[in-house]
C-alpha cells in the first residue's frame, strides 16, 4: 500500500499509464480515499495520507519516500517499458543484470521508486 496525496491521480498513473485495473476504490464516488489496482499479478493499494493518518493517529508519513524501491514482476517487461517510457520519469533503461533478470526503474509521480523485472528465459 503507498500512502499517496492524491488517490485519483494516482488511479490515473496507475490505470493508464501501467495499465493496471482498478478492482475497488472508497468511497465510492470520487475524490476516493483509497483504491486498489492490479497490475499483472500484483495488487497495488493507494490510500489517501490523511486517511491513513485518521485511522492510524502514530502514524509518521514521510513526504520522500525515494529511500523505498518496489519490485514488481511482470511478464514483458520491454512491452511495458516502451509503453510507459515517454509517460513517466524514467531512472534506468532496460538492462540485463547478472542475477538473473531483466529491469528498467521509473519513478511515479509521489516520488515512488518503482522496478519492472522479468525472470530471463521467461
Amino acid at each position: 500500500m503507498l500512502l499517496v496525496g492524491d488517490v485519483d491521480r494516482g488511479i490515473r498513473f496507475y490505470r493508464d499509464v501501467l495499465g493496471g485495473k482498478l478492482s475497488a476504490v472508497y468511497p465510492e464516488l470520487p475524490p476516493h480515499e483509497w483504491a486498489s489496482l492490479d497490475l499483472d499479478r500484483v495488487e497495488l493499494m493507494l490510500w489517501e495520507r490523511r486517511a491513513a493518518k485518521r485511522e492510524y493517529p502514530g502514524l509518521r508519513i514521510l513526504e520522500n519516500p525515494a529511500g523505498l524501491i518496489i519490485y514488481i514482476y511482470v511478464d514483458d517487461v520491454d512491452a511495458l517499458y516502451e509503453r510507459v517510457k515517454d509517460k513517466a520519469e524514467v531512472l534506468m533503461e532496460p538492462v540485463d543484470q547478472f542475477y538473473g533478470i531483466r529491469e528498467f526503474t521509473i519513478r511515479d509521480p509521489f516520488g515512488f521508486i518503482l522496478t519492472f523485472v522479468q525472470e530471463k528465459g521467461s
